[in-house]
């Protein structure tokens, strides 16, 4: 009677926590992929995949604890442990063990996650997939219910297949950890583009207001009276101007109100004729717009820190709004050079002095980043964006907090060859002509090949738009973007002609 209850409890136990573990992969998938919709993803719905997980474990618990109690497959302690000694289907129930271990690493990296760096919880987590893969060879094989486990196995095996497919082509930047994408007086850096880009979605300016000394507020509107595109906080579109220039911009709004989107930019003397041009604009005057796109994407968290500079406040403002409306925990340092001059202040501090934090320079100086870091939570987020002294500074700041985790978005130009040593001349190929052509020391390589190709692509051209990409069939790149993150520098399959140069005698690209 013992016996039979310790199989039952073991087959059961077994069975809730599969069925469970592959309901915490489907969920987890649910909501990298933001199918559940496009806003940010509420706190419950995370807690829900936690809730899952914790499940799974508890009737694992129960499954070994079956296991070890009953009698006739005589599993105990020293089969659980090491794999393949067990005498009772050695090889499937090797499958169990290790996707064991591999449970017992993702909950104790979750556990830990405020305490480790990011990148190894991230690592760590998605060896679920293979958690997933080993717990479902393992049910078919170790037990006695064959038939039920097929079937189910069969179904949740094509769930996870599809949300992973989807994730990998559609949902890939919804959980990106650091995003170093500039944007020039809050021009959004657009991902690359290639020169069949289309014209774009006809839009008209709803409304024009002034949101700061130097920034205006633009409205807009579908010119057919249409829904526009759903967007995310962290969001951009490019604004193609009626001079036919194209620069990018962060919204702004709220990204519920699918009839308009709101921009704000900064009117800058010295720019390149962008923001001029939208301060130029006019209520009811026709305009496109490309997008939105995402490669400042907020990730999920229960505590957040956001620094804005300036016109920086743009993507910050809906990511304000999608963590307050989940009940998260946050935390805004906002500073300007003048009470007048930033954007948005008043619409801010309604949410409170507790939250938001406004810091004119001409009245109370620069923000104390570090006392803004020690005062948030362990791995919690944060993420900034503003002028490059800004930024570097909270990145120099930063390097003293390891346990925080900092995505950032840049506005500003920046040099990212000064860390690089000079390069002299060397060689670009275009492979689909096979002309060579030399580029000098004091040329860019996108001037060279606009020699060649007129219509080679590009906006920002100071290395952080990347719609200028091009691919690299041979030779080394010495990257000086700002579009690859740290962890792609030794990337040899894409250049950033604009800024980036090359380490070898000659680089062939695909032109």
């Amino acid at each position: 009677m013992v016996s039979q209850l310790s199989w039952y409890l073991a087959r059961v136990g077994g069975l809730m926590s599969w069925w469970l573990l592959s309901a915490t992969v489907v969920w987890g998938l649910l909501l990298s992929t933001r199918v559940l919709g496009p806003k940010a993803v509420p706190g419950r719905l995370l807690d829900l995949h936690r809730f899952l997980s914790a499940l799974s474990l508890v009737f694992l618990g129960i499954h070994l604890l079956g296991l070890l109690a009953d009698s006739w497959v005589d599993i105990g302690l020293v089969q659980i442990i090491f794999p393949f000694t067990s005498d009772y289907r050695p090889v499937a129930v090797a499958w169990g063990v290790i996707a064991l271990y591999l449970f017992a690493a993702v909950q104790a990296t979750s556990l830990l996650r405020s305490r480790i760096p990011h990148q190894w919880w991230r690592y760590v987590h998605t060896s679920t997939f293979a958690l997933f893969v080993l717990g479902t060879v393992h049910a078919l094989t170790a037990g006695t219910d064959e038939g039920t486990v097929r079937w189910t196995a069969l179904v949740l095996a094509s769930v996870v297949a599809f949300l992973t497919i989807y994730r990998l082509l559609v949902g890939r930047r919804t959980f990106s950890t650091v995003s170093a994408k500039p944007a020039a007086t809050g021009e959004a850096a657009p991902p690359p583009v290639r020169r069949e880009e289309p014209a774009g979605r006809r839009v008209v300016v709803s409304e024009l207001r002034h949101a700061a000394d130097g920034v205006v507020a633009v409205e807009l509107a579908a010119a057919d009276g249409a829904s526009l595109p759903a967007w995310e906080p962290g969001a951009h579109v490019d604004l193609v101007l009626p001079s036919g220039l194209v620069r990018s911009y962060s919204l702004c709004g709220d990204p519920a109100d699918r009839d308009s989107y709101r921009v704000g930019v900064l009117d800058v003397a010295d720019g390149r004729g962008g923001s001029a041009e939208v301060h130029s604009l006019r209520a009811g005057q026709g305009i496109a717009v490309r997008g939105p796109r995402n490669r400042f994407p907020l990730v999920l968290a229960n505590h957040y820190l956001f620094i804005a500079g300036g016109i920086g406040i743009t993507p910050i403002l809906p990511m304000i709004r999608a963590v307050a409306a989940a009940g998260r925990e946050w935390r805004l340092i906002y500073g300007g050079r003048s009470r007048a001059a930033m954007a948005f202040a008043d619409e801010l501090a309604a949410y409170g002095s507790g939250l938001v934090q406004l810091v004119p320079e001409d009245t109370d100086g620069l923000p104390d980043l570090a006392a803004a870091l020690a005062d948030t939570p362990r791995g919690a987020p944060v993420y900034a964006c503003g002028p490059e002294p800004l930024l570097a500074a909270l990145e120099k700041t930063i390097a003293d907090f390891p346990d925080r985790h900092l995505h950032t978005e840049r506005f500003g130009a920046y040099r990212a060859d000064r860390h690089h040593p000079d390069v002299g001349e060397f060689k670009v190929e275009l492979r689909r002509t096979g002309r060579i052509l030399p580029v000098p020391a004091d040329r860019s390589l996108l001037q060279v090949i606009r020699e060649a190709v007129p219509e080679a692509p590009a906006s920002c051209e100071e290395g952080f738009c990347g719609s200028c990409e091009l691919r690299v069939l041979e030779g080394t790149p010495d990257h000086r973007d700002t579009v690859l993150a740290v962890s792609e520098r030794e990337r040899r399959d894409v250049i950033y002609p604009c800024v980036s140069r090359a380490r070898s005698p000659i680089l062939a690209v695909d032109l």
